[in-house]
């Protein structure tokens, strides 16, 4: 515990000039930080299995009493539907001086995880074990580590009897497995929780190479189905072949015809607004550690596209849309050598764009739906149709020169020694485009606090013990900067 000369010493400094004592006191309590991270890994919240449904409900129920004895006023936001039994949302406010204006930041985080793999007893995956200065168990890196590293840093505030620097307000939610469904509908239900507040905070996603980065974007993605259907039957072609058209044919002539013989996306009016190339992002993608042969081991393949350059790459990866064909669904088993002469009466096929700044999910929908209705019409088909989009989420991009991007960059300097790398992802994170899209002028950050290496999402996931320890110090100089922010 603290001695009494280092709390004293925290007397009349300014809130950055504390950090020495604040960093040593979280390395004097290494083993009680550690212990709440074991805490929550004990807890098997696991998503989309209903015999996990309560354990969700109890890391919520672990969240909310941290969050209470911290001093926050935590409010428990019910979103369920009739139709859909879903966990509630926390809402959570900590006041640093009720007396003092105070600049207020929201921080998201989430307690549900992926359903395990059948390859490690759940029994072993909720024990933290401590090994090689590593800590191992499920959800150390995806978001129990981070959201722990919060409530740790505050706990560090509280037994220096220190007030935080700046209020923070707590979005936690437990659906991030399920298109964060529950965190949209609590914004809706309590808009008002949300006027105060200056800067959104996510510590998710993971590092590059263990590089501490800062992420200001990342692709929208809208998923989409066509079904095209020739009767209720499926037809035999011996009898029948010639006297009607195939649903199968007609799928592959309309995917065909978004994409000309390069594979480039021929829709033109679906690519006509997106922004151009920032010479500071192009900057940023030559400081990026790319490995072309890192990323065909990862693919799969024994040859990538533009000619491998990584430059190329990297930007048709990050910053350009993709149409990605998935799969096609038909209504007969081909498998079966009984079916070898009937052609399916149904097919769907599903596929989904990847989007960029300057596009939406719905414009995308309205552009797709007008050019099938035009090729449809164009090749004379009979068949019946039905084109619909199943979800999408819009692509979000933030300043990264802006004050706050600057303010997590000094904190980074400070913990690490060096500067971050600034990173816009090719994928799609559902909160981060909730967040942006309910609140359009919100300057939103995701800072990761661990690394790829961690094997996120896998039944081995582990964090290095001085990665969590510098998580921690991390949240606490950047809340630092945010308060000395002009």
């Amino acid at each position: 515990m603290a001695s009494a000369s280092i709390i004293s010493d925290f007397e009349d400094k300014s809130a950055k000039g504390k950090l020495p004592d604040l960093f040593k006191l979280v390395d004097q309590e290494k083993r009680n930080l550690v212990q709440l991270l074991k805490d929550a890994v004990s807890i098997p919240s696991i998503a989309h299995e209903e015999k996990h449904f309560s354990d969700i409900l109890e890391m919520l129920n672990f969240c909310k009493k941290e969050l209470t004895s911290l001093g926050a006023k935590v409010q428990v936001i019910n979103v369920n539907q009739e139709t859909e039994k879903s966990p509630p949302v926390l809402f959570a406010t900590l006041i640093a001086d009720e007396l003092v204006i105070n600049k207020t930041i929201c921080v998201y985080g989430s307690v549900d995880m992926p359903p395990l793999t059948k390859s490690k007893q759940e029994k072993n995956s909720f024990q933290l074990i401590e090994k090689n200065e590593r800590l191992h168990g499920y959800g150390v890196t995806q978001n129990k580590g981070p959201l722990t590293c919060w409530l740790n840093a505050l706990k560090v505030y509280k037994k220096a009897k220190n007030r935080i620097p700046i209020n923070i307000k707590f979005v936690i939610e437990g659906t991030a497995e399920s298109h964060s469904s529950s965190l949209k509908r609590a914004i809706q239900l309590k808009p008002d929780f949300f006027n105060d507040i200056a800067y959104y905070c996510l510590t998710i996603d993971k590092k590059v190479n263990n590089i501490p980065c800062l992420k200001y974007g990342f692709r929208g993605t809208c998923h989409f189905s066509l079904e095209i259907n020739c009767g209720g039957k499926n037809v035999h072609t011996g009898s029948y072949g010639g006297a009607f058209q195939q649903p199968l044919l007609n799928a592959v002539n309309v995917v065909g015809s978004l994409f000309d013989k390069n594979g480039k996306i021929s829709v033109t009016k679906l690519v006509k607004e997106v922004e151009t190339l920032s010479l500071e992002e192009e900057k940023y993608c030559k400081e990026f550690p790319f490995n072309v042969e890192k990323l065909k081991e990862e693919v799969g393949t024994k040859r990538l596209k533009h000619k491998e350059k990584s430059i190329r790459l990297l930007i048709h990866k990050t910053r350009l849309p993709t149409i990605s064909v998935h799969n096609f669904n038909m209504s007969i088993n081909s498998d079966d050598i009984h079916n070898l002469a009937f052609a399916s009466n149904k097919v769907t096929v599903n596929f989904s764009v990847r989007l960029v700044p300057n596009q939406t999910a719905e414009e995308t929908f309205q552009i797709l739906e007008n050019h099938i209705k035009q090729i449809w019409h164009e090749n004379g088909n009979v068949n019946f149709y039905n084109f619909k989009m199943n979800f999408g989420y819009d692509p979000w991009k933030e300043n990264p020169s802006s004050p706050h991007y600057r303010a997590a960059a000094e904190a980074i300097k400070i913990v690490y020694k060096r500067n971050p790398l600034y990173v816009c992802e090719g994928y799609t994170l559902p909160a981060v485009s909730i967040i942006a899209e309910e609140f359009f002028e919100s300057d939103l950050i995701v800072i990761p606090l661990t690394c790829v290496e961690n094997d996120v999402q896998s039944n081995m996931e582990s964090i290095s013990i001085i990665d969590y320890i510098n998580g921690i110090k991390l949240l606490i100089a950047y809340m630092c900067e945010i308060h000395d922010m002009k």
